[in-house]
């Protein structure tokens, strides 16, 4: 996939449920890290723990504060088209994604593998 490394622009606001993200330098920054390190994971059929993206993405955040970068990651996918990468994040001590995540992780997480796997 020939695509930009983020749909989102400095300055815009992303309506988040009951909240509003005014994206910032860092936070276009930060999702084009971690998509590029999560496209990797999926194209492996893996997941990734909250701790090795912030590590391998090398991002500005504690593995614990990632909630708002997640959201920006999602309605980056969105906008592409795409399942939300963020299904594949998951806490090291379960194996699952956050509590902000909300329903439908495993069929998320199914159509990022779907959608990213090697063979494609």
């Amino acid at each position: 996939m020939n695509a930009p490394d983020s749909t989102l622009a400095v300055g815009e606001v992303v309506d988040a449920g009951t909240r509003r993200l005014h994206v910032s330098e860092r936070d276009v920054d930060a999702v084009a890290r971690a998509r590029s390190v999560l496209v990797d994971a999926a194209r492996a059929g893996s997941t990734i723990t909250y701790g090795e993206l912030v590590r391998e993405a090398e991002l500005p955040y504690p593995p614990r504060r990632l909630g708002r970068l997640l959201i920006l990651l999602s309605e980056d996918c969105a906008r592409r088209g795409e399942p939300t990468l963020a299904a594949i994040v998951v806490a090291q001590a379960t194996g699952e994604v956050g509590d902000g995540y909300g329903d439908g992780a495993v069929e998320d997480r199914a159509a990022v593998f779907r959608t990213w796997r090697a063979d494609r």
